[in-house]
């Protein structure tokens, strides 16, 4: 997988990362569950949440009849998880693990929400898609979102700045994110800061890291060359919502031939 980061998010502030990114996780899952019987995994099936940080969709697709088992490389996001699963579905299981050392042919479909864009050189994400397709069983579905560039960089543009406060258990917390642009490696320049003010006084943690957007054209080679057919592209977790609306891309694509899968290097 990607170099192991220290970003503060997935690490030390962990416990607050529902409450600074709020996602309407029953309404997207509603869509995914929908795109995945339309392929045919119904409930019943083996689903792998590949990078499944705090496990909000693998415990809502667990709520929908799935089989899910959550993945993510940051032991806290794991230990979050697990915490938030007490009392929930026994279908639902989470676990630290690496998204390039995947088990063959073990699941009926792969979410992947928001990972990709921490890929950032050619030959991790040629991996990682060769890891999926030797994951999936024949006829498996790949559902995945990641930063489309142009559109992104239309909005960072504008909008470089993302600030954002919760009053928590531990104190006041407010993350501050601010991005810059290399429009030349198509990747975004990104610091963070996390600071939480209580009753023993102010702490700060600096990050600062590089993510990396993708193309359409990008991410359709790497389908074909995966083995993977029938892509559909949206702009949201909402089948409403086409691609080009938004600056992300969701695609839908389905294995459609085990005998085309080929090392992606």
């Amino acid at each position: 997988m990607a170099k192991r980061s220290g970003r503060p998010f997935y690490g030390e502030f962990a416990w607050a990362f529902d409450l600074l990114i709020d996602r309407p996780v029953t309404k997207e899952c509603a869509a995914i569950a929908a795109w995945l019987v339309a392929r045919g995994v119904v409930p019943g099936a083996r689903l792998l949440d590949a990078g499944c940080g705090t496990g909000r969709y693998a415990i809502e697709l667990g709520r929908r009849g799935y089989v899910v088992e959550g993945v993510d490389r940051s032991p806290e996001l794991i230990d979050v998880a697990k915490r938030s699963a007490i009392g929930q579905p026994h279908s639902v299981s989470f676990h630290v693990g690496d998204l390039l050392a995947l088990p063959n042919s073990r699941y009926d479909a792969i979410l992947c929400r928001g990972v990709l864009n921490d890929f950032v050189d050619t030959g991790s994400r040629d991996a990682v898609f060769s890891s999926f397709a030797g994951a999936l069983r024949r006829g498996g579905v790949l559902i995945l979102d990641v930063r489309e560039w142009e559109a992104t960089k239309d909005r960072k543009q504008r909008e470089p700045l993302f600030k954002k406060s919760v009053d928590t258990d531990r104190g006041k917390l407010t993350f501050t994110s601010v991005t810059e642009l290399d429009a030349e490696h198509q990747q975004l320049l990104l610091s963070e800061t996390h600071t939480l003010v209580n009753d023993a006084g102010e702490h700060s943690t600096d990050y600062r890291f590089v993510m990396r957007c993708w193309t359409r054209t990008e991410l359709d080679s790497v389908f074909e060359r995966g083995g993977f057919s029938i892509v559909e592209y949206f702009g949201a977790y909402d089948p409403a919502i086409h691609a080009g609306a938004t600056d992300r891309l969701v695609a839908v694509a389905q294995l459609s031939d085990v005998s085309r899968i080929v090392q992606l290097s």
